[in-house]
């Protein structure tokens, strides 16, 4: 197995996993597998891991506080010795193909539905035993439960993201769950001449962000 590190100042996203990809398949070894891991991320990088389909590409996520772990001899030889490196895996949200359908002679409805979210390994969050085995009863059985807000961008540009529609835990507007947020938006927005590029971002109950877009041919 090949691991690449990626560069605490960089964003690792798309031309990074390109990369790797090309280091397993030419550097010599004969590579089967590569491993990136990456401080910072891409906004799309969900998008790019599943557009790449690649199994034996895995994208993990270093601890922020690694570095300031390492400055001293004495705490790096600690850190090893304890055995509690862990790098956890990336959480990214994943949405069903968005639909447009014809409302007037000037406007469209855009339907847009959740389809899953993949969270941090639970080993990656400060919880008890009890806790991460709930939380992974929650995330094997509906992981979409652990949304606090999402929002959605039907004219995305690709650099700002301008929120047109948003549901959150305790809204009672779109629904009557005051528990979990709903899982399909439907809204109403101009035609336009070129073709869109819709942008849905959510944030879990940690505070992680995901985001994902898709383009309509």
């Amino acid at each position: 197995m090949l691991i690449y590190v990626d560069s605490p100042s960089k964003m690792t996203g798309y031309n990074t996993l390109v990369k790797a990809q090309r280091l397993r398949n030419t550097y010599k070894g004969g590579w089967k597998k590569v491993v990136v891991l990456g401080w910072n991320f891409v906004q799309s990088i969900g998008q790019d891991i599943q557009q790449l389909n690649d199994k034996n590409l895995e994208v993990l996520v270093i601890p922020p506080d690694l570095l300031d772990q390492l400055k001293t001899k004495s705490n790096a030889k600690k850190l090893i010795d304890s055995g509690n490196i862990r790098f956890s895996s990336l959480q990214y949200l994943k949405i069903k193909s968005p639909e447009l359908k014809s409302y007037d002679t000037e406007n469209e409805e855009l339907i847009v539905e959740l389809d899953n979210y993949v969270l941090l390994s639970p080993d990656a969050l400060p919880l008890d035993d009890k806790n991460k085995k709930k939380l992974s009863d929650v995330i094997a059985k509906e992981p979409l439960s652990l949304i606090e807000y999402w929002s959605i961008d039907p004219d995305y540009d690709g650099e700002v993201f301008r929120s047109k529609w948003q549901d959150y835990r305790q809204n009672t507007t779109n629904d009557n769950d005051p528990y979990n947020v709903v899982k399909k938006a439907r809204l109403n927005v101009p035609k336009l001449d070129y073709p869109r590029t819709v942008c849905v971002k959510a944030i879990d109950v940690f505070g992680f962000e995901s985001a994902t877009t898709f383009k309509f041919k």
